[in-house]
């Protein structure tokens, strides 16, 4: 059953790929090039290294040593102003277009949620073809080492590893919905990987190994059936929070991302 479930989700994606590639791309506007220039200048770079990944007692999230290449991850989730940029470009019809203007949170500069895992690992392959960049989802160990800063030991990817401003102990969730990158950001200069959307990672759900491992991928899992979601809007749950029940296909959850680019150097 798993096996037929993932040839189904791999020619889906394949599917998608082919006819993105297919599409006559628009021309960009000096507009539209400056938002892929400002998302290019978004990554921040990580030096890779090794750290204990997960934290016992946490589901499904046991302790183990990882190590890591150093890669690039976007300092913010991607933008509604970015998301409708793919979509346009492609001769895609935009999620929700009747939003636009007259609900808050639909606004440029604010995460774009309610999207697949699909359409974002899409996204991330576009703009990786845009600025000649091995762009991609994160795997959950990049994920976490960067929400971490580099493997700290805190509960929290804000400033201070705590949850604070407008985040109170009293509220299970961010006082209001803000544009990306209202808070602080963690000590790598990353924004909103606590109290921000859901985040989807490129690895299927699995158990974390026992041994040490390097560079650590769950994407070409055969029986994977559900994608790791990580980074939460509700505040209870620490930066070692994952949640596995995520269909692909899935977008109802309000979910978000953000994209990493696989090069051991800073981005130039």
């Amino acid at each position: 059953m798993g096996k037929r479930i993932l040839k189904f989700h791999k020619l889906l994606l394949l599917l998608f790929l082919l006819v993105q590639s297919c599409n006559s791309q628009k021309k960009a506007t000096p507009e539209q090039e400056q938002i892929l220039e400002d998302a290019k200048a978004n990554f921040v770079f990580v030096e890779g290294g090794t750290f204990t990944m997960g934290k016992n007692g946490v589901s499904i999230a046991r302790e183990h040593q990882v190590t890591l290449d150093s890669y690039s991850i976007s300092k913010y989730e991607t933008t509604w102003e970015e998301f409708d940029l793919y979509h346009i470009m492609n001769d895609l019809e935009i999620i929700n277009p009747h939003h636009r203007g007259k609900i808050k949170d639909y606004g440029p500069k604010y995460a774009a949620k309610k999207n697949t895992w699909f359409l974002a690992k899409a996204y991330c392959q576009w703009l990786g073809e845009q600025l000649n960049l091995p762009i991609d989802l994160p795997t959950e160990a990049q994920w976490e080492y960067a929400a971490r800063s580099r493997g700290l030991n805190v509960e929290h990817a804000t400033d201070s590893g705590k949850i604070e401003g407008s985040f109170t102990e009293k509220r299970n969730y961010p006082v209001y919905d803000t544009i990306v990158g209202a808070y602080p950001p963690n000590p790598l200069g990353i924004y909103d990987m606590s109290g921000g959307r859901a985040e989807w990672t490129n690895d299927w759900l699995a158990l974390y190994s026992k041994e040490p491992v390097v560079n650590p991928r769950y994407d070409t899992i055969v029986s994977g059936t559900e994608k790791v979601v990580r980074g939460f809007h509700k505040l209870s749950n620490s930066v070692y929070s994952r949640s596995g029940s995520r269909d692909p296909e899935q977008d109802g959850f309000g979910g978000g991302f953000r994209c990493v680019c696989n090069q051991k150097t800073p981005i130039k």
